[in-house]
């Protein structure tokens, strides 16, 4: 399986890494504070199912707790702006709070996804 996108960046101290996977009518959205990916919290996001209507973009924490907010706001982003089923991996080990990463995340994360889908085209 070859990544769609891998990229870091840096917030404040810290690196995000981010990996993107293209599977079959899905995406596989790894996103870590390490350099060793881990599992931590578990969130599929699915796109709305009727096209040219306003529907909501899903969401369902499948497992962990820790950072529920920010993944459920990544794995809603990241189905949207793909228009497919997204499962997102967030593993961060920090201590800083979702308010002070999740503006630079999402500008970052807005970026890689507009590319990726760039390359699909």
């Amino acid at each position: 399986m070859k990544p769609l996108a891998e990229e870091n960046i840096e917030i404040d101290d810290i690196t995000i890494y981010l990996n993107l996977f293209q599977l079959y009518k899905s995406f596989l959205l790894m996103i870590s504070d390490q350099t060793n990916m881990g599992i931590g919290s578990v969130t599929l996001g699915s796109p709305p199912t009727i096209e040219g209507m306003k529907s909501l973009t899903s969401s369902y924490n499948l497992f962990g707790m820790n950072k529920k907010l920010l993944s459920t706001i990544i794995a809603e982003r990241a189905s949207n702006i793909l228009k497919a089923p997204v499962l997102l991996l967030l593993f961060l080990k920090t201590k800083k709070v979702d308010e002070e990463i999740i503006k630079p995340l999402m500008n970052f994360l807005n970026k890689i996804l507009e590319e990726a889908l760039e390359k699909l085209v």
